[in-house]
């Protein structure tokens, strides 16, 4: 055998291990950015602000008022900003949102450094990353599949997902030792650095064209909710979305409390417990990703969801009882689970979605994951008066409960196999 067909053999081996959509090099650019701005992002908002305003308040309650500021603006802006991700240039909304969060952060990074920060100081920006996480969510969105070919999207959503559950394992471990060893202001500056690089690199790629959005704004909109309610899949997803978002994330923004208050440990320790998520996040990622195209996916995103429901169920009550590495272990079930549900579910819409109404549907899901920090606001009420683990079993109860009956009622869901190339309209959701 020649030295060029040797070579060629081993090209050929080695690219069998490599996911599909990372064979498109302007996906790899958009990837390795998102994995920079992703780790900033969770560092900054699935740690820093929560220990920063816990220790300047000492009550559960301010993380519930931390939770209002950043979702309320995100669900209120998040379908215009699907509107505008069809009608303008998506990467260019991206890059606005991410230099506005940026240069947020670095403003309250310093007030921190100056002692000068209160509450309100971290409302407010937080409330301004809600209004720039609005256009950035659908503009996202709508930008990876415009990177690679349709065949190619399930593989691409897994491996987006690889980014956000797997900087789980690195973001709030990463952001616990910087506090502990350095400062605060460091752990902010360093996610507000990681924005600016994902701005630089999304306003430099390069999109394959898409269909022109057609009518109005008003118009659009309406078509997108019609969309969304011919097709009870979309209606499925979307709700077990919300009630995840609103109930099934509540132990990542409890995490200051049940640190100080149930588990006994500190910031680096927590760091660790929420990698053990992530860890978890990353094998389910895998699996979902390698399921084969006509496997009962719709039942698959019920299991991962009804198990993900027990699992947060027995990391309160380990919690309660100060169990650290059973919790640790609960919580890397858990995490797998969560991706056989979450990213299931989003690589479902984003596989069937037509491309013209893309940024306006994955808007209203948008809007939907964007009630995540709503969800801290009740669970940091709940809290409050009923403590922390307590706060996490409610939701764990709301995410069973809600895909036990869509298990029921759903048929559309349970019998989904896979890609269709169009789905028709339903005649019945039951």
């Amino acid at each position: 055998m020649s030295g060029m067909s040797v070579q060629s053999s081993l090209a050929e081996g080695f690219g069998r291990f490599i996911p599909s959509s990372m064979r498109y090099g302007q996906f790899r650019y958009y990837w390795l950015a998102l994995l920079t701005g992703v780790t900033g992002h969770q560092m900054l908002f699935q740690f820093t602000l929560g220990w920063l305003m816990f220790q300047l308040t000492g009550d559960e309650g301010y993380l519930g008022y931390l939770g209002l500021a950043i979702a309320l603006p995100a669900l209120a802006l998040n379908l215009v900003g699907g509107v505008l991700a069809d009608r303008l240039e998506p990467k260019v909304l991206v890059a606005s949102a991410q230099s506005l969060s940026a240069t947020v952060v670095v403003g309250l990074a310093i007030l921190v450094l100056l002692d000068r920060v209160e509450p309100w100081h971290i409302l407010l920006a937080a409330f301004m990353a809600g209004v720039g996480q609005a256009f950035d969510q659908p503009s996202r969105a709508s930008i990876f599949p415009r990177l690679v070919d349709r065949e190619h999207i399930v593989n691409a959503v897994a491996m987006e997902s690889v980014v956000w559950n797997g900087v789980r394992v690195l973001a709030p471990a990463l952001a616990g030792m910087i506090i502990a060893r350095l400062s605060i202001e460091t752990s902010m500056l360093i996610s507000a650095a990681s924005f600016y690089v994902l701005a630089a690199v999304m306003s430099l790629l390069r999109l394959r064209e898409r269909p022109p959005a057609r009518g109005g704004v008003a118009q659009q909109i309406g078509e997108a909710f019609g969309y969304i309610r011919s097709h009870p899949i979309f209606s499925y997803v979307m709700l077990m979305t919300f009630c995840n978002s609103m109930f099934g994330l509540s132990y990542i923004f409890l995490m200051p409390s049940l640190a100080e208050e149930s588990l006994g440990v500190g910031a680096e320790r927590v760091g660790w417990l929420l990698g053990a998520a992530g860890v978890g996040a990353i094998l389910g990622n895998w699996i979902i990703g390698t399921i084969p195209s006509y496997s009962p996916r719709g039942l698959i995103i019920l299991y991962g969801a009804i198990v993900y429901g027990i699992c947060l169920m027995l990391f309160a009550l380990a919690a309660w009882q100060s169990l650290y590495w059973v919790s640790m272990g609960i919580l890397f079930v858990g995490g797998v689970h969560f991706s056989l549900y979450l990213v299931g579910g989003l690589s479902t819409l984003q596989e069937l979605v037509p491309d013209r109404i893309r940024g306006r549907v994955m808007g209203l899901f948008g809007a939907t994951w964007s009630l995540g920090p709503l969800g801290m606001a009740q669970a940091g009420f709940v809290a409050r008066y009923m403590g922390a683990p307590f706060a996490v079993a409610i939701g764990a109860a709301a995410v069973i409960l809600v895909a036990v009956v869509i298990a029921f009622v759903g048929s559309d869901l349970r019998t989904f196999k896979g890609r269709q190339a169009e789905l028709e309209p339903a005649t019945s959701t039951a």
